[in-house]
């Protein structure tokens, strides 16, 4: 007699996000304005306003009138909007499962650009439909190599409290702009870990579905007077692929830069303020350049953790509305050029960076990090500053300073990747389970128990942050490994690293990570000094019946 044994491991379930789907337009009447004769709101107010979400919703669908502009819906705001979506190609994609066609029969690639994720900077918003429409209008050929989405109106809720004042010290539209936060009062760019907006769990769906090579980000900055009207970033995380990282800073952004600069006669330069970064009164440091920290909550940061390249394209706020638009336009414009011309180098660059996560078994993983000084001197150009009022002013006069650009980032804390998680059952641990697979992460369920070589995680030391933040009170945790037998029961949670997202898994579920999920709250009721952690490392290459 044959006995049969029961995997050990269920069919991976479902992911929970689903891929967005067309949005219900109507046909565009005979009488619609033809794409060539669309003007934005800044365009048509002669840069004293910004557009409400019902007039970037008739923009985009008076764009859908050419075929090769396909109409979709990203996701549903807080407060019920539409967050709507184009996709330029030609010949058009309908689908993510057309992209991936087109991926792999032609070569294409898909570049997912936002605007308005802070709805008081609106650059991106303007500047992204008057970007299609031109794309549109000469017949660019960059619709026929690229797959550009556009999700122009990201944060749709905030983009409607429009005031005079909700960017105080910004240089217009001068009829008013959004707010930064959303319809919950997150900062959605703060968001990427916890994916508690549903602004996010939209984006990051899109993210899975359709596999944008390039995540391009625009913002308006905060801070510091210099004379950059665009200023960049790219991907931080030391936990994410390496060879990205650097491609980013020795290829692709020195190369953008130089498109950038042939296109409209101007520099840009690192994102980021005098001092250390964070952007109050920076006239007591000229001598040091700070930017945004390594943390995945931001969105290039998260992206680059997913193995993927990311652009953020900060305006500067003081230059003229008209100015922070137009270059706004011509720095995507060069980063959509760049990836015309290297979209084979791209995409190579990605798939490396997704074999290395699937097959980097007890390699270093960095999942807490210093800030530190990058070798040698950066020049800013800036101003001769001013007290008035007790704040620092531009006097207008230029002036160069050499600085230290504080953009590098060491491990603090690294891990060796496990082979695998296992999660024990438990309902409190369900919302760490579902945002793992909002994420994209494969988990698996455990059919019948055993045991496999790993180590436990032993909390000793949970230290809460003293005021709240994103309506969280954060918390960093110090953890001790000890090696033995891990417990696997029928219902408990199996989390592979042998899959692309391996670095985020990582980065996601180590208590000691500088923003995974203990650091937002989900693992609160297990970080008291003693406590077993309810996530175990294995580390068995093998065992019968997993995997």
């Amino acid at each position: 007699m044959r006995t049969m044994l029961l995997p050990l491991l269920a069919a991976p379930l479902a992911l929970a996000q689903p891929a967005p789907q067309p949005a219900p337009h109507a046909e565009p009447a005979k009488d619609a304005v033809p794409i060539a004769e669309l003007r934005s709101v800044a365009e048509s107010s002669d840069y004293k306003a910004t557009a409400l979400h019902a007039q970037v919703v008739s923009f985009l669908d008076a764009m859908a009138q050419d075929h090769r502009v396909t109409r979709l819906t990203l996701g549903t705001s807080t407060q019920g909007r539409e967050i709507p979506l184009v996709i330029l190609a030609d010949p058009p994609i309908r689908s993510a499962e057309e992209a991936q066609i087109a991926r792999e029969m032609d070569g294409k690639v898909v570049v997912f650009i936002i605007g308005n994720i802070h709805a008081g900077e609106v650059c991106g918003k303007e500047a992204l439909p008057m970007l299609a429409r031109d794309l549109l209008v000469r017949n660019d050929p960059l619709l026929s190599r690229l797959i550009i989405a556009i999700a122009p109106i990201y944060n749709c809720d905030g983009n409607e409290q429009v005031a005079v004042n909700n960017r105080p010290g910004q240089n217009g539209p001068e009829l008013g702009m959004g707010k930064r936060e959303n319809g919950q009062g997150l900062d959605l760019n703060r968001d990427f870990i916890k994916l508690e907006a549903p602004e996010t769990r939209a984006l990051v769906g899109f993210l899975n579905a359709w596999d944008p090579l390039l995540f391009i980000d625009t913002h308006t900055t905060n801070g510091s007077h210099h004379r950059f009207t665009i200023t960049y970033g790219g991907p931080k995380a030391l936990a994410g692929d390496e060879a990205v990282r650097l491609f980013f800073r020795d290829r692709f952004m020195p190369q953008v830069a130089d498109r950038y600069s042939a296109s409209c006669g101007e520099p840009t330069f690192y994102y980021g303020s005098f001092g250390d970064g964070v952007f109050g009164d920076p006239a007591h440091d000229k001598a040091t350049w700070g930017t945004y920290p390594a943390e995945a909550r931001f969105g290039t940061n998260y992206v680059g953790l997913r193995g993927r390249m990311s652009l953020l394209s900060e305006a500067y706020s003081y230059a003229p509305y008209k100015d922070r638009v137009l270059r706004t336009y011509d720095f995507v414009h060069a980063a959509l050029a760049w990836c015309d011309q290297n979209h084979d180098e791209l995409a190579r660059l990605c798939d490396g960076a997704d074999a290395r996560a699937r097959a980097s078994p007890r390699d270093m993983v960095a999942i807490r990090t210093r800030t530190v000084a990058c070798p040698g001197k950066v020049t800013v150009l800036g101003f001769e500053e001013e007290i008035k009022n007790g704040r620092s002013v531009s006097t207008g006069i230029p002036r160069d300073y050499s600085v230290d650009l504080l953009d590098c980032y060491e491990p603090e804390v690294s891990v060796a990747r496990p082979r695998a998680y296992r999660i024990e059952r438990d309902v409190r641990l369900e919302p760490v389970i579902d945002t793992l697979r909002m994420h994209g992460v494969v988990v698996r369920e455990v059919r019948r128990a055993t045991t496999i070589p790993g180590e436990r995680l032993t909390i000793t030391k949970a230290t809460a942050a003293s005021r709240p933040f994103q309506g969280h009170v954060l918390v960093k945790a110090e953890a001790e490994a000890a090696a033995g037998d891990v417990p696997l029961n029928a219902g408990d949670w199996y989390i592979s690293t042998a899959q692309p997202l391996s670095n985020l898994i990582v980065y996601a579920l180590e208590p000691q990570s500088e923003d995974g999920l203990a650091t937002w709250n989900f693992f609160d009721p297990w970080l008291t000094p003693g406590a077993t952690f309810p996530v175990w490392r294995i580390t068995a290459p093998s065992i019968d019946g997993v995997e």
